[in-house]
């Protein structure tokens, strides 16, 4: 019963659209007296034709200038915001970058520090504790492997601990640092009895 109450719905909406509607025997008529009456079309020579013809080419050259001129001017845009984010992005990534450097490098003094705090009491084996920790931050810093050797020779002068670890840092230190030979050497003579 509902499915027949919506199709009527339906119908009788389209009966009141097209009592809206114009009749279709005026727009005919409409139509008739135009093609009857006289045509506002003019029949144009050869040259207007020609005339008529530049006239939209160079119409469609300008909308074809404009075109690519816009398109030009939206791709410089995009690009430029494009290279500022990727210039941003760099100096941002520089930046975090040399801020890690200075933690690491605090930390690294810190560590030293606390070595030689150790070193000056005679503790060797605390001063090499904290030496091979900042050893760890910067492992190719000439102080630090300097100093751990040093430590490293005290403690195998005094307790006979660590002078086979002394001789391979020792040894690796003149390979690495022959400019520093001179410091090295002083070392080498408290390992005598290992070389």
């Amino acid at each position: 019963m509902l499915e027949g109450e919506s199709i009527r719905g339906v119908m009788s909406s389209l009966r009141n659209n097209e009592t809206l509607l114009r009749p279709k025997e005026l727009l005919e008529k409409e139509n008739l007296k135009d093609t009857e009456g006289k045509s506002s079309l003019k029949k144009a020579s050869e040259e207007e034709i020609q005339q008529i013809g530049k006239k939209i080419r160079k119409e469609n050259r300008k909308e074809k200038k404009i075109l690519i001129g816009i398109a030009i001017l939206i791709t410089s845009v995009f690009t430029y915001f494009t290279i500022n984010v990727i210039r941003q992005n760099t100096v941002d990534t520089e930046s975090i970058e040399i801020l890690k450097f200075q933690e690491k490098e605090k930390e690294f003094l810190i560590l030293i520090e606390k070595g030689d705090d150790w070193f000056e009491k005679g503790k060797w084996s605390n001063s090499v504790f904290y030496y091979e920790q900042a050893k760890e931050v910067f492992q190719k810093n000439y102080e630090i492997n300097y100093r751990l050797v040093r430590s490293y020779s005290f403690q195998c002068e005094s307790e006979f601990k660590n002078c086979h670890k002394a001789k391979e840092l020792l040894d690796k230190l003149f390979l690495m640092f022959p400019d520093k030979e001179k410091e090295l050497l002083e070392i080498k003579e408290k390992l005598e009895y290992e070389y």
